[in-house]
């Protein structure tokens, strides 16, 4: 009888029918269950219509019995590793762990495999863990993929100098790894490290205008020189179009009395967000609005977090939810206006967009710039902007459709710290000495803009220049540019320790002129200068990025601080350096004017900004 089963289902298996196969095939193994091969021979026929779940089963039975056999090692971590896979791709990221250890305990020596579990780590924010099996693949086979995943985890960590060797080593395996090559310049911006960077931004520039092949990431070029607003459509768009996505067309909706926001966001935490948009969340007119908050980012504990749960009407932690579900919950919990608060910045879900969860998507707060379209289809239908950072010149270089409101676009907290009485002698330094500061990341300072800085210092006596601190090897790289190019010595090179938010505002009041970067301007950076009656000269450019500290300065009332060239920008600087009285007079004014424009009346935002809302609904 055996013997005829499995005749019978060699003929429906000949015939391409595997299912009745694969129950022939069990019949016969039910008569003769110590036939491995009957088991083997069902478990390929499962792998064979991608069953993996139920092949691996018939494998590990299979493997009990026959421990040394290859086909069986090799055919088990195959359908685990295919198991893994499909957990990735739903988010189910632990689960994919498991199923790629086990692949590994039966292949140890696959290093497809531990890359495979290295990238389930790294999603899981298990970075140490993700860079020792990433070391490990690397040791097995020498793939430029590897080394790439390997500096993004080393990247996570604050290991910079490891992440460039990681990159720098991907690219000298296969150069044509574009998005490896971006990351390695961003990566070089931050510890301004400049050695050959005017070569790598020109190549850069020069994607961005031929064919693009889709592997730029949006986020990096802000801070790179030369790019303009046409350069960073064509990149969005080639990033929403090598992502395979499809954006859907409009959803149907019925308008209901209140009005449902959905911000979504990977930065509802002790995250420069907070300090922007939580008097915005507080203040919205619960009568017309419900206010429901979609979290993808990290649980970090903090006081912040917890606070954005309460102030939300509706708190959902989509971090681990697959994309379907997301979409699921969006549309259950009737969400009528998507906002996004992140774009293509880390841990961004932002491709939610394109299945229209809402009626309406916007753009907002998070990314100065667009997030592109594809086939005339924007991802986000609008892009909350104000008049001086978007244009009317410069509105067809953004996929969406511009939503301004009437004055700054960056919302504030009312409730900031009261400014206390303090001395540069508290701060470590002397009276006399004429501070210029910058306290933004070390990202946005460029070789350009740093080289003004240092002829500031060259051609203001007693002066110094008060930098954040962010890593050793940015600070040493600083203050070797600064003594090999201008002959500056360290000690005029400060860098302030990261304090807490409120000492953070007081020790502002000391500095003479904060000096903006360019061309990634300054932003919740500026308005925390602003607040403390400090003076800021800023260089306005052509991107949104460039004109953030200029829709700040003119909202407050200070357009003539902002300049359009670097010439003038070093002119002015050291104009206001001379002249102590008109420091001490721009001080009072924004001090005067802190008090009448709306930069820090969240309330009035939130009027303006809930009316364009409304109109939009209808």
């Amino acid at each position: 009888m055996t013997s005829k089963l499995i005749k019978a289902a060699q003929a429906k298996e000949k015939n391409g029918e595997i299912h009745a196969a694969i129950e022939l095939y069990k019949a016969a193994w039910r008569e003769d269950s110590r036939n491995i091969f009957l088991q083997i021979e069902i478990g390929n026929l499962y792998a064979s219509i991608e069953d993996y779940e139920e092949a691996a089963g018939f494998f590990r039975r299979s493997h009990y019995a026959l421990k040394d056999n290859s086909h069986v090692i090799e055919a088990l971590s195959f359908c685990l590793n295919k198991i893994g896979n499909a957990y990735f791709r739903e988010r189910k990221f632990d689960m994919a762990t498991s199923a790629f250890e086990e692949a590994i305990s039966y292949s140890e020596h696959n290093a497809s495999y531990l890359f495979n579990l290295g990238n389930a780590l790294f999603h899981q924010d298990k970075y140490n863990e993700a860079i020792k099996v990433y070391e490990k693949s690397i040791k097995l086979n020498e793939d430029p993929n590897t080394f790439n995943n390997l500096g993004n985890a080393l990247q996570r960590i604050y290991k910079t100098e490891e992440a460039i060797n990681a990159y720098e080593k991907a690219l000298s395996i296969n150069p044509s790894l574009t998005h490896t090559f971006i990351q390695l310049t961003h990566l070089k911006q931050s510890i301004c490290s400049w050695n050959g960077i005017e070569g790598m931004f020109l190549k850069i520039k020069e994607m961005t205008e031929n064919k693009i092949n889709g592997k730029i990431s949006p986020f990096a070029l802000f801070s790179m020189p030369e790019i303009l607003n046409k350069n960073h459509l064509n990149v969005a768009n080639a990033w929403l179009e090598q992502s395979k996505i499809e954006i859907l067309k409009k959803s149907d909706f019925n308008n209901r009395k209140k009005i449902t926001i959905g911000y979504l966001s990977s930065d509802f935490r002790l995250h420069p967000l907070y300090y922007l948009i939580k008097d915005v969340l507080i203040n919205h007119d619960r009568e017309k609005f419900t206010v429901k908050l979609f979290y993808s980012g990290l649980q970090d504990g903090s006081d912040q977090l917890e606070e954005f749960k309460k102030i939300s009407d509706a708190y959902f932690n989509i971090t681990a939810m697959n994309d379907e579900k997301v979409i699921g919950l969006m549309k259950e919990e009737m969400v009528d206006i998507l906002i996004d608060l992140t774009g293509y910045t880390q841990n961004s879900r932002s491709f939610l967009a394109a299945q229209r969860p809402a009626k309406f998507h916007i753009n907002w707060l998070g990314y100065p710039g667009t997030m592109g379209g594809l086939d005339k289809k924007p991802l986000y239908d609008y892009l909350l902007a104000d008049k001086y950072v978007i244009p009317d010149s410069e509105k067809s270089n953004y996929a969406e459709d511009i939503m301004y409101l009437s004055g700054c676009y960056q919302p504030n907290i009312a409730n900031r710290p009261s400014l206390r009485d303090v001395t540069k002698k508290d701060y470590g330094f002397k009276n006399s000495e004429l501070i210029f500061a910058s306290f933004g990341q070390s990202l946005k300072i460029t070789k350009d803009m740093f080289s003004v800085w240092m002829r500031l210092l060259q051609k203001v006596p007693n002066s110094i220049l008060w930098l954040l601190t962010t890593n050793n090897a940015c600070e040493t790289n600083l203050r070797r540019f600064a003594k090999d190019e201008f002959q500056i010595t360290e000690d005029r090179i400060i860098f302030a320790k990261k304090v807490d938010f409120d000492e953070h505002i007081q020790r502002h009041q000391i500095i003479d002129l904060f000096l903006d970067t360019f061309p990634y301007n300054a932003h919740t950076s500026a308005s925390d200068a602003l607040w403390a009656g400090c003076p800021i000269i800023s260089l306005s450019g052509e991107t949104f990025a460039s004109r953030v500290a200029g829709s700040i300065l003119t909202e407050i009332g200070c357009p003539e601080l902002i300049v359009s060239s670097i010439a003038e920008y070093e002119e002015m600087a050291i104009d206001l350096a001379i002249h102590p009285d008109k420091l001490s007079g721009l001080k009072q004014k924004i001090l005067a004017q802190k008090e009448s424009s709306n930069l820090f009346k969240p309330k009035n935002f939130t009027l303006d900004f809930e009316r364009k809302l409304i109109n939009l609904m209808g």
